[in-house]
């Protein structure tokens, strides 16, 4: 009888609503990481790969990605009927770019500090991607995927924020401030690195208003 009424029990605490609302509490984890990073983040130079808070903001960044996915992904589910085709494209581009960022992500944790003697210059290359510097070696695919990156984070942010506003489940603002906060980042392109840190800013407070909404939401 303990053993049924236990199960029955499991079942009663993981639902839909629940995992939903633990997504909105990603969300707002996320969000807060997201604002914290830009102004704990090292220079982007070789100098800063040696470092633990090269690393440490690296992992933070893993976590932030990660927890982004699951809570854009919840975000998208609370409203996947009324958002349409377009919220769908939106929230697979928008997912796609935090995906990319767990790569990148692990790359700078575990991978560039090791590489520090043998590959000097590769790890230059790589650290100065998203600086705009030049690489004077080879460095593969990633000099097409960190300006992809940027477009999928534009586009899908954009995209998911327009299909929400017509979408009419969370509120306009919270809407409005997901696609302002995609498109903002083109103005790093004339921001010096690493001023234009500031333009995550507003995706970090919509992440944390729209966590909040879903996870405050009752039945």
């Amino acid at each position: 009888m303990n053993i049924e009424h236990n199960k029955e029990v499991s079942k009663s605490i993981i639902t839909p609503h629940v995992l939903k609302r633990w997504s909105g509490f990603m969300a707002v984890i996320a969000g807060i990481l997201y604002i914290i990073i830009q102004f704990i983040h090292p220079t982007d130079d070789i100098s800063s790969v040696h470092t633990n808070s090269w690393v440490v903001v690296a992992c933070l960044t893993i976590a932030m990605s990660l927890f982004n996915l699951i809570g854009i992904t919840g975000f998208y589910i609370s409203q996947a009927k009324e958002a349409g085709w377009l919220g769908l494209v939106g929230f697979l581009l928008f997912n796609l770019f935090w995906l990319i960022s767990i790569i990148f992500s692990f790359i700078e944790a575990f991978v560039l500090p090791l590489l520090t003697s043998d590959a000097e210059k590769f790890v230059e290359g790589m650290v100065g991607l998203f600086g705009g510097t030049v690489s004077e070696v080879h460095l593969g695919i990633f000099p097409i995927i960190a300006p992809l990156a940027g477009v999928l984070y534009m586009l899908g942010g954009l995209l998911l924020g327009i299909a929400t506003l017509r979408a009419r489940v969370f509120p306009r603002l919270a809407a409005i401030l997901l696609a302002f906060a995609s498109v903002v980042t083109i103005a790093a392109a004339i921001i010096p690195h690493p001023f234009d840190r500031a333009m995550a800013i507003p995706m970090g407070v919509a992440l944390i208003w729209i966590g909040y909404i879903i996870w405050s939401e009752r039945k």
